[in-house]
């Protein structure tokens, strides 16, 4: 699929390049098909208004990604963002390296895949949580957030809206120590300041060697520091 408002290919529910809903019937050619009623009152929304009343406060998440400016601010943090090597990735080039010396292909990622599912189903996971207090308002913070996943390319994968604030469920790419799982972050209005909670969940492994941790006061850290900016 390609997002109707900025191009961009990609899948799941919202574009990596600048947070707009992506429609199942959107294409190249920039027309959204249905979009307009996946975003319900949103499509309806004058960003226009919203700008002239400082949008900083704005909680709504959809009401917020039909701004403009703020579609900008996550497109242009999505363009800062590097290619990694996914967990994947790299188990696969440690099997080609065994293929060359034994002879003997090991699909490594597929096995570290069916290892995952079945310690999953037995219950095994493992994830942390971090939570502070910034003195910024919860739009700004929101938004923040949003450039954030965007520049680390931990795709959007659900919002849940509150009538107080906004769960974000954010991709937690695989790497060389741990695979695939989620970063759900809640952002709180809290008068004009703002909390965030944040928390890992890594499916069917038992540890993984400190990940959750720096990537948890990493996201805090750049919070932080762009709310002191």
């Amino acid at each position: 699929m390609y997002c109707s408002e900025c191009g961009t290919k990609g899948t799941g529910k919202f574009c990596t390049g600048c947070g707009n809903r992506l429609a199942a019937s959107d294409g190249p050619s920039g027309s959204a098909g249905g979009g307009a009623e996946q975003r319900g009152d949103a499509a309806d929304f004058d960003a226009t208004i919203v700008l002239s009343i400082d949008w900083s406060d704005l909680i709504d998440y959809e009401q917020l990604i039909a701004i403009p400016a703020v579609r900008d601010r996550i497109a242009r943090a999505a363009a800062q963002s590097k290619k990694r090597l996914t967990g994947e990735e790299i188990l696969d080039l440690y099997g080609k390296a065994m293929d060359k010396l034994t002879g003997v292909p090991l699909p490594m990622s597929a096995l570290a895949g069916f290892a995952q599912s079945a310690y999953a189903k037995m219950g095994v996971k493992t994830g942390k949580s971090r939570s502070a207090a910034f003195a910024v308002p919860p739009g700004e913070m929101l938004v923040r957030l949003l450039c954030s996943l965007a520049k680390e390319g931990r795709a959007v994968r659900d919002v849940q809206q509150l009538s107080d604030g906004c769960i974000v469920k954010a991709a937690l790419p695989s790497d060389l120590f741990a695979l695939e799982g989620d970063l759900i972050v809640a952002v709180v209005r809290r008068g004009r300041a703002t909390r965030v909670e944040a928390h890992t969940d890594i499916p069917g492994q038992m540890f993984d060697w400190g990940k959750s941790t720096r990537c948890l006061e990493g996201l805090l850290g750049e919070l932080g520091a762009a709310a002191a900016a």
